[in-house]
């Protein structure tokens, strides 16, 4: 008598999503690093950080948002041992690629979508989106600024591929590290006679909650590999200068791991801004991913909208190499490439004064097996 055995299935298919809140810290602008320690269990999809907090602004004084709030975190690092670090970014950069991957994690869209309108609407919700609002100090009094920040760490690729998971079940020792900015001069620029000195009596809380799935029985028929620790999703980021309008910047990208994803983020005269972008450019080799010259910025700001569904944050341009739409095919794969360049150029005459250009890179990143 033959026994049938049932086909191999993906670990998720065994698995428990769990949802734990670590431990809630005090955040300093310019003080001591954060230390988030991580639940050492199973197969670790995502941590969601909120940052809550208020300033106040002195009377008759303002500010506008020269950048995303959210470089109001310097960094995010997470160090996983012999895998090295595979979340080393900034809090702007990491919201940008929030805002553009919307199929990681459990959640099939956006992280923190907006709230519905009329009778969908909910206000518990509209609370906790984000909103970092810049109002003009009263005459008669100072004005208090209430805030609330949002940012999702990955670990996996994506709603339905694993391949990335942090083993945390497995690990010693993990640690979420959050980098306070010096300041909230990183991204407010006063305006009408006001200085950085008429902010005050700044104060916020940071809280983290760690998604992990738990470990298949031991007696699932699992498909090898489908858990996701034998491999690696990393992001961090560059800086480069835009010394010159009219010529390009040219942007060196490592050409190393299987590169999923580029975010740029580019402000000149201090703030971010698409209009000011001539054209860009991207080539891997020998090979042209856009015409050679370059494709116009105001075709490629269309380009990205499409492509993610919504239009990026002003400033911010993608190469998006891991669309649903094309799978491994968009991937970049690194083997035998010397060079990855990507030219970004201001339009003749733009004010590139403070004129840079931050990079983000997502790579997908295989280990070798201990």
């Amino acid at each position: 008598m033959t026994t049938e055995v049932a086909p191999a299935q993906p670990a998720i298919l065994y698995q428990r999503a769990i949802r734990k809140m670590l431990d809630a810290q005090a955040f300093v602008l310019g003080g001591n690093d954060l230390s988030f320690k991580l639940e050492a269990s199973g197969y670790t999809d995502m941590l969601r950080v909120s940052l809550v907090g208020q300033w106040t602004t002195a009377a008759t004084k303002s500010f506008t948002k020269a950048e995303l709030p959210h470089g109001i975190v310097k960094k995010f690092l997470v160090g996983a041992g012999k895998r090295g670090d595979p979340i080393n970014i900034g809090g702007r950069m990491l919201r940008i690629v929030n805002v553009t991957d919307n199929d990681f994690g459990t959640f099939p869209v956006a992280a923190v979508p907006p709230d519905g309108s009329g009778d969908d609407s909910n206000p518990t919700y509209a609370a906790q989106i984000d909103r970092f609002p810049v109002v003009a100090g009263a005459a008669e009094a100072p004005t208090v600024n209430q805030f609330r920040l949002n940012w999702v760490v990955p670990f996996h690729r994506s709603v339905v591929d694993h391949m990335g998971a942090l083993p945390t079940g497995g690990m010693v020792e993990t640690y979420l590290k959050v980098s306070p900015a010096n300041g909230l001069g990183e991204f407010l620029a006063p305006v009408a006679g006001s200085a950085l000195t008429d902010i005050s009596a700044f104060s916020a809380t940071m809280t983290v909650e760690q998604v992990y799935y738990t470990a298949p029985p031991a007696d699932a028929n699992v498909q090898p590999g489908t858990e996701g620790d034998g491999w690696m999703i990393k992001l961090d980021e560059t800086d480069d200068a835009i010394e010159r309008a009219g010529i390009p910047a040219k942007i060196a990208i490592d050409p190393t791991d299987t590169i999923l994803a580029i975010y740029h983020s580019v402000s000149c005269g201090g703030k971010r801004d698409s209009s000011v972008i001539d054209r860009l450019y991207l080539q891997v080799g020998d090979s042209y991913f856009t015409d050679p010259a370059g494709i116009d910025g105001a075709q490629k700001t269309l380009d990205d909208a499409s492509e993610h569904g919504r239009p990026m944050p002003d400033g911010v341009f993608v190469w998006d190499r891991d669309l649903p739409s094309t799978g491994m095919a968009g991937w970049i794969h690194t083997d035998g490439i010397r060079r990855i360049e990507v030219g970004i150029t201001a339009i003749t005459g733009t004010d590139v004064s403070a004129g840079t250009v931050k990079t983000a890179t997502k790579r997908l990143v295989q280990l070798v097996a201990a």
